[in-house]
């Protein structure tokens, strides 16, 4: 079964009209404004469906039957649009295993699916059919970064103003430990169609790794290192208040004080 329907060149295009001209065809006709035989002219219907129209005939939708109600894949829709909302976008693997598990409770067997897993695509006609989901690259966030609020992110940002006035920006420093990571890389997920961020909470954005070395600091380690760089170690191999004590006394403490008695050589 070819993923896309081609038409074959010379064949008439199947409903090559919208439901707004149909419509307006048959009120048309029923008014006595236009004939059958004018009416499918000017609106390019074939005459054949203007008379089952009218005599209400084939009110079903054409070509195969879906596996689903249209109620069973509302609630569908509704299920995947919510768990995007609250952080948690499925995969297209995500939403088959939830049509297996939907199955299975109901004790039903669909045989176009196997095991009961619908294919790939039958996801792509479910997705094609209702227009409110798409499918999008996800950011990353930790649980704690979701969980802040505008008005947390408003506070920070006050209180952090009123601890840095009359401090110019030259004295403001950043001291954090920092260590390797790599890029989990993103997932393509369903989700509301427009959503302009989706996230997917994860317990960690990225994996960390620990560089650590022995008890002894070789002095080939530190060649070709740049100009009055430091360097110390521990014996856990973590930062512990002594080598702390010296990044402070040695590094830190000379550029606030601001005077030449406290420079030392690091």
């Amino acid at each position: 079964m070819p993923t896309i329907y081609r038409r074959k060149p010379g064949s008439r295009r199947y409903i090559d009209y919208t439901n707004e001209q149909l419509q307006q065809c048959l009120s048309d006709v029923r008014s006595k404004t236009l004939t059958q035989r004018e009416a499918s002219i000017k609106y390019n219907i074939p005459r054949s469906t203007i008379k089952n129209k009218l005599k209400n005939k084939h009110r079903n939708k054409p070509g195969h039957p879906t596996v689903f109600t249209t109620e069973e894949e509302q609630a569908f829709v509704a299920h995947t649009t919510a768990l995007s909302e609250y952080g948690f976008p499925i995969t297209e693997i995500d939403l088959k295993i939830i049509i297996q598990n939907y199955l299975s409770s109901r004790g039903r067997q669909i045989k176009q699916f196997k095991n009961n897993v619908p294919g790939t695509e039958w996801v792509r006609g479910f997705l094609n059919r209702n227009k409110t989901l798409s499918r999008r690259l996800a950011n990353n966030i930790k649980k704690a970064r979701a969980a802040i609020s505008e008005q947390i992110i408003t506070d920070f940002i006050e209180n952090l103003n009123e601890e840095l006035k009359g401090i110019p920006p030259e004295n403001i420093y950043n001291y954090d430990e920092s260590n390797p990571t790599d890029d989990p890389g993103k997932k393509r997920v369903i989700c509301r169609r427009g959503a302009k961020y989706p996230e997917t909470v994860v317990n960690a954005t990225k994996v960390s790794f620990s560089v650590m070395f022995s008890e002894h600091l070789w002095s080939t380690w530190t060649d070709n290192s740049p100009n009055r760089a430091g360097y110390n170690r521990s014996k856990s191999g973590w930062m512990d208040s002594i080598t702390f004590e010296d990044w402070f006394m040695s590094h830190l403490l000379p550029r606030l004080c601001k005077c030449t008695c406290c420079d030392r050589v690091n």
